[in-house]
């Protein structure tokens, strides 16, 4: 009738176990989400219009004096990117850094007979709200 008392004989593992049982199942399932989600950036930051538009950034001289070389790439790249075959459309916000300073780089990119090609590459620092036209910039005069 009455609850029974705990068996303090046992280990507090012992007395736990479900409740440690749960809590590693939690965080099994945690850890496949988060690597699961790892995976899906690495694949948009790898694709081939952002590393076509990256390129593209990192050989424009105007960036290049605004934030220094090297120029490099975030971890996590946002947007879409729709593909069938030989066609696709891709919308990216791509984070870059150098020793001078650090933004986004916007990407608007279609594909057309299995080749990306660059409708918009904008350059947008983490502070402001300026956009900097990386496909019609000319270069600096020297």
């Amino acid at each position: 009738m009455y609850p029974e008392a705990p068996n303090f004989e046992q280990g507090w593992v012992q007395r736990n176990k479900v409740w440690l049982l749960c809590g590693a199942a939690f965080l099994g399932f945690a850890a496949g989400i988060a690597g699961f989600a790892f995976w899906v950036l690495s694949l948009v930051g790898n694709s081939g219009p952002a590393n076509l538009a990256f390129d593209k950034a990192t050989a424009n001289p105007v960036l290049a004096q605004r934030l220094g070389h090297p120029i490099t790439k975030g971890r996590f790249v946002s947007g879409s990117i729709n593909s069938t075959g030989p066609s696709g459309h891709a919308e990216l916000a791509i984070p870059v850094s150098g020793p001078k300073g650090a933004g986004t780089l916007y990407v608007e990119a279609h594909k057309r007979a299995g080749l990306w090609e660059l409708d918009l590459l904008q350059f947008g620092p983490t502070a402001g709200s300026e956009r900097l036209d990386l496909l019609s910039s000319p270069a600096p005069s020297q």
